[in-house]
């Protein structure tokens, strides 16, 4: 079993989180970290939540080429569905489809970077207002604890691609098969302000919002917030 010290490799504070936690954020310095073969690795960080934000949380941004090596559309919807359902078979629509491909373009994703039911689609209204988002605020500025970071880089990059197939199921055609790969991915930890409303949480000002019980170990993460501002938890 590998043991690894929660300290921040940069100015040594004791870094804090819950326990199914694979991101961490020096609340002190502003560096993030996730673990690897060696211990804690560099993360690249964005802050945009403030050190008085009653609810900042984690996010993905991951900034790739997008390749479409393939890309099937169906000629028709109606008459499929009743017929086959909404799975798509290669040999029995063969006259009822086209292919285009051939296509790349660089592509901004913006998604939780906690677990979150129907987390593509999420990742695809945020990706559309990264340019709402807070300004990055510096560690002279003050800076948030934060919890809750549990998709590692390595997944955050899986994730990315069902986000760019979810922006495709969005174009108007009939998606039926893709094949997509990333090449030139650069990922950073973001940090956002988040509300929680009724029954959703609101995140910055994009105007995208996800259901509180669509995220697993939501009230740990409320409980840890709760507890920092009580000074129940020290870092």
């Amino acid at each position: 079993m590998r043991i690894t010290r929660l300290v921040c490799g940069h100015c040594g504070s004791v870094l804090s989180g819950l326990g199914q936690d694979q991101l961490f954020f020096c609340s002190n310095c502003g560096k993030g970290w996730s673990p690897g073969e060696k211990g804690l690795e560099p993360v690249q960080v964005q802050c945009r939540a403030s050190a008085d934000s009653r609810l900042p949380l984690p996010f993905w941004l991951v900034r790739a080429t997008v390749h479409i090596l393939k890309r099937t559309v169906r000629n028709e919807f109606i008459s499929t569905m009743l017929r086959f359902g909404s799975r798509y078979e290669e040999d029995v629509l063969s006259s009822k489809k086209r292919e285009t491909g051939g296509q790349s373009d660089r592509r901004t994703f913006l998604f939780p970077a906690f677990p979150v039911d129907g987390l593509p689609g999420t990742g695809v209204a945020l990706s559309e207002h990264i340019r709402d988002l807070p300004e990055i605020i510096g560690a002279e500025d003050g800076l948030p604890d934060i919890c809750g970071g549990s998709i590692s880089p390595a997944d955050a990059v899986v994730l990315a691609r069902c986000v760019a197939v979810g922006q495709e199921t969005e174009k108007a055609d009939w998606l039926a098969e893709i094949e997509i790969i990333f090449s030139s991915v650069k990922s950073a930890l973001i940090i956002l302000p988040c509300t929680q409303e009724v029954e959703k949480v609101a995140v910055a000002e994009t105007g995208v919002s996800f259901f509180r019980r669509s995220v697993s170990g939501w009230y740990e993460i409320v409980d840890y917030h709760s507890c920092k501002r009580t000074g129940s938890i020290k870092a």
